[in-house]
């Protein structure tokens, strides 16, 4: 197989009106409809990868995701700078959202800001740049 990218991720959410609001309004991230896709679903783009958000009827009520179970850990997106780092922090702080702030990767002193979507899953802004 050869490849440069990732075409899309799926992400599975328990409630897509809650997913919106914490992805649209409390990240800010442009969201768009997809009607067509699994029944309707939602997606944001980070670079050219399509992040699709979808509610999948079979999934358990009060099904919460954890990075011990087989498969994805955490998902991470490229701050452009601490700047961006720290505004974000402040927004999570202000939403009433878990986070330790911006804190630092003991090895390699990159820093990152920490912290869990309503379904559990844990999402991280990561500083490239130590």
């Amino acid at each position: 197989m050869i490849t440069h990218t990732l075409d899309h991720v799926v992400l599975t959410v328990s409630d897509l009106a809650r997913a919106r609001h914490f992805y649209g309004e409390v990240l800010g991230l442009a969201l768009h409809n997809d009607p067509d896709y699994l029944g309707g679903s939602l997606y944001f783009m980070v670079g050219d990868v399509q992040v699709y958000l979808v509610r999948h009827a079979a999934t358990p009520p009060g099904d919460r995701f954890s990075e011990f179970r087989v498969g994805l850990d955490h998902l991470a997106f490229r701050a452009p700078d601490e700047a961006a780092l720290r505004a974000l922090a402040q927004r999570l702080t202000a939403a009433g959202v878990p986070t330790n702030g911006v804190e630092v990767y003991a090895p390699s002193g990159k820093r990152y800001v920490a912290f869990r979507d309503p379904d559990n899953l844990q999402l991280e802004y990561w500083l490239d740049a130590p």
